[in-house]
Order: C-alpha cells, then sequence, then structure tokens
C-alpha cells in the first residue's frame, strides 16, 4: 500500500466513523448497559457502506501536479442493499446482499474507471458479544474497466467470477456494526478493445481483485 492509499484509507475511517447511525430507542439496551442482539429475530432490511484497498493495478492517472492515481482491481467504494435473518434459539443470522463496487479518478481529458456489481452471501456466528465473525461467497457480474489516457481509450471487460469473504464486526449501536473484511478474488479478461496496440486478450493474465475493507453496516 503506497503512502497516498495509506492517506486514504486513513481518511476514509475518520469519514466512516462520522457517519450518524439512527438514534436508538432506551428500550434497545439491557440493564448492564450492553447492547441488546438486533432486535427480534426473523428478516432485517441491510444497509452497507465500506471503502476497500488492495489489488493489481488496471490503470493509472497522472494529474497535473505529478500525482498519479492508481485504480485497482480491490478498490476502492463499495454499497449495498439486502436482507438478513437473525435465527432465534442459535446465535446465528446469514445475510443476502446486492452491491455496487466502484474505483474511479477523473483529471481533465484523462479518466479510468473500474466497476462491478457483487451478489454476497455470508453467515455470522454472533455468540460474541459485542464481536461477531462470519464469511462467506461473493459472485461479480458486470466487472468493467474504462480509461482515456492521453489521447488513448481503452474498454475491458471481465468474466463473472467469484470470491471468499471473512469477516470480523463490533456493534457500535443495538443496528450498528463496523466491519474488518479480507476478500480473495480474481478477474479473468474476456474482451479488450483499444484504440492504440491491441494485445491477444489470451494472453493476458487474471487481474488480483483481493482487498481489504472496513465497512459500516445498519441492520433494521
Amino acid at each position: 500500500m503506497n503512502p497516498s492509499q495509506t492517506g486514504k484509507f486513513l481518511f476514509a475511517i475518520v469519514a466512516l466513523f462520522a457517519i450518524p447511525f439512527p438514534r436508538a430507542q432506551a428500550d434497545d439496551f439491557d440493564s448492564s448497559g450492553d447492547y441488546v442482539r438486533p432486535s427480534r429475530p426473523g428478516f432485517h432490511a441491510v444497509e452497507r457502506l465500506g471503502i476497500t484497498l488492495g489489488g493489481s493495478t488496471i490503470s493509472k492517472v497522472t494529474h497535473q501536479d505529478g500525482a498519479i492515481r492508481e485504480i485497482t482491481a480491490g478498490g476502492l467504494y463499495q454499497i449495498g442493499l439486502g436482507v438478513l435473518y437473525q435465527a432465534d434459539a442459535i446465535p446465528l443470522s446469514a445475510a443476502l446482499t446486492l452491491n455496487y463496487h466502484y474505483n474511479s479518478d477523473y483529471n481533465n481529458n484523462n479518466n479510468a474507471s473500474f466497476r462491478r456489481i457483487p451478489l454476497e452471501a455470508l453467515a455470522y456466528f454472533n455468540g460474541m458479544n459485542p464481536f461477531r465473525v462470519g464469511g462467506g461467497m461473493r459472485y461479480i457480474y458486470a466487472a468493467r474497466a474504462n480509461a482515456d489516457l492521453n489521447g488513448v481509450s481503452e474498454r475491458i471487460t471481465f468474466e463473472n467470477t467469484r470470491g471468499s469473504v471473512v469477516e470480523i464486526g463490533y456493534q457500535v449501536t443495538p443496528y450498528g456494526w463496523v466491519n474488518l473484511r479480507y476478500v480473495k478474488e480474481t478477474y479473468k479478461v474476456a474482451t479488450y478493445a483499444t484504440t492504440g496496440t491491441t494485445p491477444v486478450v489470451s494472453g493476458m493474465p487474471p487481474y488480483n481483485g483481493s482487498h481489504v475493507g472496513l465497512f459500516i453496516t445498519y441492520e433494521y
């Protein structure tokens, strides 16, 4: 992780913690002051917001001040909506979310982006209040990278792929979590088009999309 990425990651941590969660009611807490497990058993809506770092470099955008912004296969922002089921008799829950994961940068006539749509299925063990651990799979659809750099255009589409997720969460409000995760995945090139020299797609190595992420999740 280069200094620019480290700075962005630290800034994102501050920004994520600054996002206000809806106020909890008095009956959301027990007499000891501990948080009560997410409301009642059953289904709950899920909102998710996070920042991710890592993966192979897909494009580089050079700014006028000489700063270089990398578009990586593991970055940068992810938002998602879905549903979580909380079991009644056992401390287990499972979540299914549809997400939008993107990384982009624009500087005058130079721009680059990488976008994809992950569908995530995760299961959690909630028996370590206020922590939980979980893991599962994510299926990535419609991954594509676009770049217009120094008058040369590139368009890349990737095969649908699958990744694995491990995650640890800390409960910060009765229905709010801060989650740290690691995702392992790769992207194989399906098509490549450029106004420059066109390489043979079959000879292009896959991009490493593995990354770490910091997420805020709200379940209500």
